[in-house]
């Protein structure tokens, strides 16, 4: 998948975190940023300032991996993407 492809997602999950009430917008904010505040938040971790989201998505699929002893060897940025809008039932 491409970085577009990964931002119109999680864009998309943003949305549906909104109209769960999960998450509010706050004004100058994307609903892609508002998501992966609320993955990382969620899920009590830091997330990166400063890296590319391909490495912000493997750093947050790697610390859920770590975190939960989940039996999967590692998630991608592309899968951990398709994990949460699974979750979340995000289109």
């Amino acid at each position: 998948m491409n970085e577009q492809s990964r931002l119109e997602k999680l864009r998309n999950l943003g949305v549906r975190l909104h109209e769960l009430q999960l998450v509010q917008p706050v004004a100058g904010k994307s609903y892609t940023s508002v998501a992966l505040n609320y993955l990382f938040s969620r899920h009590e971790l830091t997330r990166p300032c400063g890296q590319s989201l391909d490495v912000t998505l493997r750093s947050l699929a790697d610390a859920i991996v770590q975190k939960h002893q989940l039996k999967f060897s590692r998630f991608d940025s592309d899968s951990i993407i398709d994990y949460f809008c699974r979750l979340y039932r995000a289109h």
